[in-house]
């Protein structure tokens, strides 16, 4: 069910989080591989068909409404505050391609309605209730990057953001980022909680994310 949603939602599209606590620790694992594409949060159409605003509408309404359910998700996911999101802090050091996949991999082989990720902040208030006080560690990846197109930032999942983060606005960025070209294409918090490009290869400890949507 959760599968067809995701796809249905994809398909019309084109393919938060209120912390109150710390999240218990646990260290990489898995042997996912990461997708080689790109996240795309939003709807392109180029030499291609026509989209029915009226069905992207829609999908885009049952995306919101889908961010409300409380997800199953895996052993090792805690509740922060208010947020139906579940999430697990990885303080072991990985690239933001190993991250995300260790995140990816925590929702298979188990019954769980959630999709497990790495962390999709939705606006700048969420940003700010994740670390303030913080609920993770600096030097944190998030799922986010530039990967695709240089210096069009997506997140890994297609939750609707409204385009947050806009690029150079500061906060949430941190004082002159992004500032990189290739390979600096992935973003991490730094130690004071606004958000930096680094190197993909940089290693970084992360925060992974189980809700309803799925990386795509």
């Amino acid at each position: 069910m959760r599968r067809l949603l995701a796809a249905s939602l994809c398909a019309a599209l084109g393919c938060g989080f209120h912390p109150s606590g710390l999240i218990a620790d646990e260290d990489a694992g898995g042997d996912a591989v990461a997708s080689d594409g790109a996240p795309s949060d939003g709807v392109t159409a180029v030499d291609g068909p026509v989209i029915d605003a009226q069905a992207a509408d829609a999908a885009l309404t049952d995306a919101r409404s889908i961010d409300a359910i409380v997800p199953m998700c895996p052993t090792g996911y805690g509740a922060l505050g208010t947020s139906t999101s579940r999430y697990r802090e990885v303080t072991a050091t990985a690239s933001w391609t190993a991250a995300a996949a260790d995140c990816n991999d925590d929702d298979d082989g188990g019954a769980f309605t959630g999709f497990t990720h790495l962390v999709v902040i939705g606006d700048d208030a969420e940003r700010l209730a994740l670390t303030s006080p913080p609920a993770i560690t600096g030097n944190s990846w998030v799922g986010l990057s530039d990967q695709l197109i240089e210096g069009t930032f997506r997140w890994v999942t297609a939750e609707p953001t409204n385009g947050y983060p806009q690029v150079g606005q500061q906060p949430p960025w941190d004082n002159g980022d992004p500032d990189g070209g290739d390979p600096i294409d992935c973003v991490r918090f730094k130690n004071s909680f606004t958000y930096e490009d680094k190197a993909c290869t940089d290693a970084n400890s992360y925060l992974c994310e189980c809700d309803a949507f799925p990386p795509l």
